[in-house]
């Protein structure tokens, strides 16, 4: 009966039709918000000066990248502002 039901549903063209008109429209609502965080996130990165955050530099702790790790692990800290108070202190930062 259940078997019957599904393999009915399976062969439901109209309800194939559905669910894949569902899956593209929400495919491109994704990549619209996809390409909106992008854009957002490279605003952010150029006001702050994160373009010039290095990563593999080493301070008194080790590797920059690794720092952040470190306190978004132990306090909680975000990595962004974990980056910006390191190149405040005037570290990690390209050449």
């Amino acid at each position: 009966m259940e078997i019957d039901s599904n393999h009915e549903l399976i062969q439901s063209t109209t309800t194939l039709s559905k669910y894949t008109q569902q899956l593209t429209a929400l495919h491109d609502e994704i990549a619209s918000i996809q390409s909106e965080h992008e854009s957002v996130t490279k605003n952010i990165n150029d006001k702050l000066g994160l373009d010039q955050w290095c990563g593999d530099c080493k301070g008194g702790w080790g590797k920059c990248d690794g720092r952040v790790e470190y306190l978004r692990s132990t306090y909680g800290n975000s990595v962004l502002m974990s980056k910006v108070d390191i190149m405040k202190e005037g570290l990690c930062k390209k050449g």
